[in-house]
């Protein structure tokens, strides 16, 4: 076979081929490393797994962490999923995240196809495959995470719609730009996509409304439900926030440092180059983007997406709160996009000084990335491990029924809870274990199973009733018991 003339006769699909082949190998080398292991990873497959086992479906999602107000179900309902495909093993959903984060490489080489050209969208897959900032969530089992999902997601059906017109895309791009929303309410930005691409198309109806409309509604349903049913704790908290709570936390927010330091940092992170590139990267996109308003040769796609960031530029920049990486996630995206649209424009103009750009973000970023890669940990798994193989080991006939001393210790408590609920070894009338750091202050009489003064340390707590438990402050942390406070915690404590 002539290997050399099949690749040149298919060197469009060899290229894909190696770019998703290189995305493949950046995400999962070293993988037992590096998925993330924490307490939010514990507790929202914890849920999963007991909405499997109960076969229930959650209402509503986590609280958010900016106020009093709850996600929608839709990150536990993809989780559900997630766990369902294998549910013997734990890390069954950060296998499936991170082949998604491969997908969607594929993804954007379509949307780069789609706004230009082949080789634009096998720019923006090569920047995709080696984002720092990509490689990181594609590890990392959070809801941010499963948004940077949706928000790929979001601008294909976008790009699409602009340019077929077709009713359909117009119906997916809004469903995913909710979904996402659903998940993370960071994406709320995405929503400027929708009137831009609606009151834009040259050939809008209000069937394409309607459509439009529907796929605003109904990702909602589940929350509007709980709301309403709840005496309106959802708005009633959206409403208290927008009023008075958003102004609890001050956060600097100079346009000096939020344009000449955040969005540096962030371009930079994104793209996992160096700082340099963060500033030099926006400039050049600055100055493209006048020459191309000023000469009316702006791709209209291309246009249409630098309308809806500069939106959303303007909308973060009145934001009150804390603006950390994960909270932008939505945003990559665009920042691949227009990564991608410098070095191809520059490339037009000059096609060694694109080269050289392109070859100073491919060399930066992998440094960065093979430092990632090389020098993650997961210790907390690898604790989880070890603690419950002592724990199955010591009673092997036993099941167990965890718990942790004044709800102090959960980063540690849930992931074992996790372990041992994946090997069918938790059951809430099993033998009690608590878990707790041991210190002079907290002498319990307790046998000692794991541990010692000063560390992390594992009693047996059989011998004695819930009532008297719960007296000493220890707290069950079994599957139903994280489910309920979680998802259920309204029908309790009825708002």
């Amino acid at each position: 076979m002539n290997y050399w003339g099949f690749i040149k006769t298919h060197k469009y699909g060899v290229s894909v081929f190696l770019i998703l082949l290189l995305a493949f190998i950046l995400r999962f080398y070293n993988y037992e490393n590096r998925w993330g292991l924490a307490y939010d990873q514990a507790r929202d497959v914890l849920v999963a797994r007991e909405a499997l086992r109960s076969f229930s479906l959650p209402l509503i999602g986590p609280f958010a962490s900016a106020g009093q107000f709850v996600y929608g179900p839709q990150w536990f309902w993809i989780l559900i999923v997630m766990v369902s495909v294998y549910p013997y093993s734990v890390i069954t959903p950060w296998v499936i995240l991170t082949v998604l984060y491969v997908g969607v490489v594929w993804l954007m080489i379509v949307i780069g196809r789609d706004i230009y050209n082949r080789k634009f969208g096998l720019v923006l897959g090569i920047l995709t495959a080696i984002s720092t900032a990509q490689l990181s969530h594609a590890t990392n089992l959070t809801s941010p995470s499963m948004v940077g999902i949706f928000s790929i997601a979001s601008i294909y059906f976008f790009v699409r719609y602009i340019k077929t017109g077709f009713v359909k895309n117009a119906f997916w791009m809004a469903i995913m730009i909710d979904i996402s929303i659903n998940i993370h309410f960071q994406s709320i930005g995405l929503l400027v996509l929708i009137p831009i691409s609606f009151l834009l198309d040259r050939n809008r109806s209000f069937k394409k409304l309607f459509y439009l409309l529907g796929g605003i509604v109904i990702p909602f349903i589940p929350l509007i439900f709980f709301d309403i049913t709840n005496n309106f704790f959802e708005s009633k908290n959206w409403v208290e926030y927008i009023r008075h709570g958003q102004y609890t936390i001050y956060v600097p927010n100079r346009w000096l440092t939020y344009a000449g330091v955040y969005w540096p940092n962030s371009w930079a992170k994104i793209i996992g180059g160096e700082l340099l590139l963060g500033y030099i990267i926006p400039v050049f996109f600055a100055i493209f983007t006048v020459i191309a308003v000023v000469r009316r040769k702006f791709s209209r796609i291309i246009f249409l997406l630098v309308l809806s960031f500069g939106f959303i530029f303007l909308m973060l920049r009145y934001y009150r709160g804390e603006r950390i990486d994960s909270n932008i996630v939505f945003l990559h995206p665009f920042i691949l996009i227009f990564t991608g649209w410098v070095i191809l424009t520059t490339l037009k103009l000059n096609r060694i000084a694109g080269l050289i750009l392109l070859s100073a973000i491919l060399i930066f970023t992998l440094r960065t990335d093979l430092s990632l890669i090389k020098n993650s940990e997961n210790l907390t798994a690898i604790q989880m491990k070890e603690w419950g193989t002592i724990l199955m080991n010591k009673f092997p006939d036993k099941k167990f029924a965890i718990y942790d001393y004044q709800y102090k210790h959960v980063h540690k408590s849930l992931p074992v809870v996790l372990f041992l609920e994946s090997q069918r070894r938790i059951d809430g009338k099993g033998l009690k274990v608590g878990i707790y750091i041991a210190t002079s202050k907290t002498d319990f009489r307790y046998s000692g199973i794991i541990g010692g003064s000063g560390e992390y340390q594992f009693l047996n707590l059989d011998a004695t009733s819930s009532a008297h438990l719960s007296k000493e402050e220890w707290a069950p942390v079994n599957p139903s018991q994280v489910y309920k406070s979680t998802v259920q915690w309204y029908k309790k404590d009825k708002p």
